[in-house]
């Protein structure tokens, strides 16, 4: 970014407003890269910046970072930021069709890897978690009680609830897998694949996950994930 402490350049960036967020966002770069405010080797804002302008969560903007680091367009350094690496950012209509096959094979591949690594990370989130990422683990599954259908198709409570376990684990290693890992699982396009009202059924297992956490019972945690894990594959016909 020529310089993103100036107020043009951060005046370019809008709240993003749309039911694929991750899509609005790389549109918002690709728009930026067109009007100069962003050039090859510029490093975008931190995340806690980009998420306060863009109005976001967390896990959104990675995910639009994530779409864009696999195809070589943005460079993330460990500690160093993140870089553009590219002028030209595809339209997400071309993102969508370099999407996993959205068949039972690969979603299953996919949920073998999480389990592997979900497990663990409850486990250690139950030793680990502090209060505010307990509440944030919590707050997916208060949103459920009240949230109405179009508000639910506007979100990932799913991936919210996951996510927050992963960063709870204390693991930056392990929160960062897991993060790929949901990233591949919903571009595979799981959401797509069971009728709404089985995928909203989902959510009744999260909620021994979370107790077992705010209990502190690390191996009623990872029994917990392992449960829910089981009553995925069982919905997805496995």
């Amino acid at each position: 970014m020529k310089n993103p402490g100036n107020s043009k350049a951060a005046s370019a960036f809008k709240p993003v407003r749309s039911v694929r967020l991750y899509e609005s966002i790389i549109e918002q770069i690709a728009a930026l890269v067109h009007d100069g405010h962003l050039s090859v080797g510029d490093r975008f804002p931190t995340e806690r910046d980009l998420q306060k302008t863009w109005g976001v969560s967390r896990p959104v903007l990675r995910e639009a970072f994530r779409a864009l680091e696999m195809q070589g367009i943005v460079e993330s350094r460990p500690g160093g930021g993140r870089y553009l690496r590219a002028a030209r950012i595809p339209h997400p209509d071309e993102f969508r069709e370099l999407r996993l096959t959205p068949d039972r094979a690969t979603l299953l591949h996919i949920l073998q890897a999480r389990e592997a690594i979900e497990v663990m990370a409850a486990g250690l989130a139950a030793t680990n978690a502090s209060r505010a990422q307990l509440a944030a683990i919590g707050r997916p599954l208060r949103m459920l009680e009240t949230m109405t259908p179009t508000a639910y198709a506007r979100n990932d409570v799913n991936r919210d609830f996951h996510s927050a376990i992963a960063r709870a684990s204390g693991n930056p290693v392990l929160e960062q897998g897991v993060l790929d890992l949901l990233h591949r699982f919903h571009e595979a396009g799981f959401r797509d694949l069971p009728k709404q009202r089985d995928w909203t059924g989902l959510q009744s297992d999260h909620q021994p996950v979370y107790d077992a956490i705010a209990a502190g019972d690390p191996k009623a945690a990872e029994n917990a994930m392992k449960a829910h894990f089981k009553s995925v594959r069982e919905r997805l016909g496995a």
